[in-house]
């Protein structure tokens, strides 16, 4: 998309964005640009508290507005930009910067927009905590996809949830309790993620829709004679396990 076919006010769902700095460093305060449809010189008016928060390079989905300012006689002032809707923003856990680099506001400063960079050591950077992954994926189970894009949504919504079911599992089968059988070659447990009811049957990607279980389990609930009550079972499992992560929340 080049400039000439942005119209301000036009409105976009979904967009992937990342905090970055500007090449232009007489710019210290952290910003965030487009990393899909739009060209990468546009800049995004986005919560600060956000930009600060995470270091530089972090991503996040949003809904956007084309924006462009005007000086008095109606002339456009600066580039056209983009506006994040702070209600639909949600943080993409599954992406990590390889650089922790952090904005830090320099203190005494009246605007507070000047900032300093600080790089922060990798053992200082953990992975996100089951119940930052918890709190993700209620997040994005509650967002209804939008018409436009709305592949791109179910499978980020698809992925984030299927992570966070794998990691609540801890390692165990949901279903069996077990172990599972085998590590990946990535060193985590071999588990496949079960939808309790079928998304071809309006199954929804929820938390509460999905189970970590071993291959073993999700052929028995897929071909078993008991596969109905076994599926109970399971549903049973999730719940109760929620409901203990609700209560430590």
């Amino acid at each position: 998309m080049d400039e000439d076919s942005l119209t301000p006010g036009d409105f976009y769902e979904g967009v992937l964005l990342e905090t970055c700095r500007d090449e232009n460093r007489s710019i210290t305060r952290p910003r965030v640009r487009p990393l899909e449809y739009f060209p990468s010189w546009m800049r995004v008016e986005f919560p600060r508290t956000l930009r600060e928060k995470y270091p530089i390079g972090t991503r996040f989905r949003a809904d956007v507005t084309v924006g462009q300012k005007h000086w008095s006689n109606g002339i456009a002032k600066g580039p056209p930009y983009l506006a994040a809707r702070p209600s639909s923003i949600v943080r993409d856990t599954s992406y990590t910067p390889e650089v922790k680099l952090m904005a830090v506001p320099k203190p005494g400063t009246i605007s507070g927009r000047a900032h300093d960079y600080e790089l922060v050591a990798i053992e200082q950077s953990a992975a996100p905590t089951i119940l930052e992954l918890r709190e993700q994926a209620y997040e994005m189970a509650d967002i209804s996809p939008p018409q436009a894009r709305r592949e791109v949504w179910q499978r980020t919504r698809s992925a984030i949830i299927a992570q966070y079911a794998l990691c609540r599992s801890r390692g165990n089968c949901e279903a069996c309790k077990r172990p599972a059988p085998f590590m990946r070659r990535n060193d985590q447990p071999y588990l496949e993620v079960h939808h309790v009811r079928a998304l071809a049957n309006g199954g929804a990607d929820h938390p509460l829709n999905v189970a970590a279980v071993c291959p073993n389990c999700h052929s028995r609930v897929t071909h078993g004679k008991d596969a109905e009550a076994y599926n109970a079972l399971i549903a049973q499992s999730v719940k109760e396990i929620e409901g203990r992560l609700e209560r430590e929340a």
